[in-house]
């Protein structure tokens, strides 16, 4: 990412104020000057950001202007992520005051289709003022090399990148998906691991126990392709290393940019949601079947004998605002990206916890009420549990919220006996039969 002069052409204009953008604090109009409605003032703190959902026609390069105030004397610095992938980092000097806008320029690759634009903060003072984005689109995206650093490859779900040469997949359900050239393409991995992959949007396909360099496909024809890459998660006694260590192109090959979903929904559960414990998971889970149907980039924030409420079992309510299942601090930046829809599947387990009806439903209030502190901006979807546990409660909990984003969803008869691998889990049918009922439900708000 470099500076650039403003564009020429007339670019298009995006407001912070206005849906889908997104601010971690409120719209105020109490400076003048700005356009729009309003601007966003963001949250002192570090990653409370303002995000962008900006669209291109073609892949290529994207010379934003982002229209800004600080009414201060102190440079405000923050990490620039597109599409969830760190490109570079800006920073906000004083303008003379609140009143007083200036532009920023940079450039950032882009995909095809809808694309997130997001500034982070690093420094507790906040980002400045934000009023607007403009943006304009040429061909031509940079090629990449396949290194997990790559802005060309795009990531769904929580990945830990704090170490460059591999990249760590956070929870069950994560993937990525890159476009390519070249007659070849591989992956590389640290240690042993059973990896999926599609090539060209084929059926997926699994590579079981694999390390090192590891080929996916040869021969290919001339031009781009795309592969899609996942992994099982590490969990019980299943110690895989889910880590990304990049692809390995061919001679001459390259990565080109790709479009991200314009929607992300995020599903929080235990072991239903991961698909446990049937072989395919994660592509056969109701919650993969669900994103692939809305179109959606998905993710699965979900572990096994997980509960919603922390008496003594491993609680959703506050793991999900981690990166990963073994993560000790509440370390996400939810500012990586911004979910549309939240979809919670949690209660199964804490009946087994002696969890009180009363607790489980104050519980669930305060989940729900993270779950919008998080998200601002989405849906939230509070499941029925299939076995029918703490169903008036969670209905309750919704009603007691009093947010119009947040619904209930009754799953009633979805699933019966003949749908489940034992008394609790779904089988491969079971999964296909809850996403069917479920994807047209999201779809009614999306």
């Amino acid at each position: 990412m470099s500076a650039a002069s403003p564009a020429v052409a007339a670019p298009t204009r995006y407001e912070a104020e206005a849906a889908p953008a997104s601010c971690t604090g409120t719209i105020d109009s109490n400076h003048a000057g700005y356009s729009g409605t309003g601007f966003c003032n963001g949250t002192n703190a570090v990653g409370a950001a303002v995000r962008f959902t900006v669209t291109a026609a073609t892949a290529g390069t994207a010379t934003l202007g982002l229209r800004f105030a600080n009414g201060t004397a102190t440079v405000r610095p923050a990490d620039v992520i597109v599409n969830g992938t760190r490109v570079g980092g800006t920073s906000f000097e004083g303008t003379g005051g609140w009143a007083t806008w200036a532009v920023k320029a940079l450039t950032v690759p882009v995909g095809a289709g809808g694309n997130t634009v997001a500034f982070s903060p690093t420094a507790a003072d906040g980002l400045a003022n934000i009023d607007a984005l403009d943006v304009e689109v040429t061909g031509g995206g940079a090629g990449g090399n396949g290194s997990p650093t790559d802005a060309n490859i795009v990531y769904h779900g929580r990945w830990d990148r704090s170490n460059a040469s591999y990249f760590s997949m956070g929870w069950a359900g994560g993937y990525l998906d890159a476009q390519f050239t070249g007659a070849s393409i591989g992956v590389r991995q640290r240690n042993a691991i059973d990896l999926y992959y599609s090539i060209d949007r084929g059926p997926l396909q699994w590579r079981r126990n694999v390390s090192g360099a590891v080929t996916l496909a040869t021969g290919l024809s001339g031009g781009a392709h795309t592969v899609r890459i996942g992994y099982r998660e590490r969990a019980g006694s299943y110690t895989g290393d889910p880590v990304f260590g990049g692809l390995i192109l061919a001679a001459g090959g390259q990565t080109a940019p790709i479009a991200r979903p314009q929607r992300v929904v995020e599903f929080i559960g235990d072991s239903i949601t991961v698909g446990q414990p049937n072989a395919d998971r994660p592509f056969t889970a109701y919650a993969w079947l669900t994103g692939e149907a809305l179109g959606a980039g998905h993710t699965q924030v979900a572990q096994g004998d997980a509960c919603l409420v922390s008496q003594d079992c491993y609680a959703m309510m506050d793991w999900f605002r981690r990166s990963s299942g073994y993560a000790t601090t509440d370390d996400w930046n939810f500012a990586t990206y911004q979910a549309a829809a939240v979809v919670i599947n949690l209660g199964t387990n804490d009946v087994g916890h002696h969890v009180s009806t009363t607790r489980f439903q104050q519980n669930y209030v305060v989940m729900l009420q993270r779950v919008r502190q998080a998200y601002p901006n989405a849906h939230i979807f509070a499941m029925a549990t299939f076995r029918g546990r703490y169903v008036t409660e969670t209905r309750n909990a919704v009603s007691a919220s009093g947010d119009s984003r947040v619904h209930f969803v009754d799953t009633t008869g979805w699933i019966g006996t003949a749908d489940l691998v034992d008394s609790v889990h779904p089988n491969d049918a079971g999964h296909a039969k809850i996403a069917q009922r479920l994807a047209p439900v999201l779809a009614q708000h999306l």
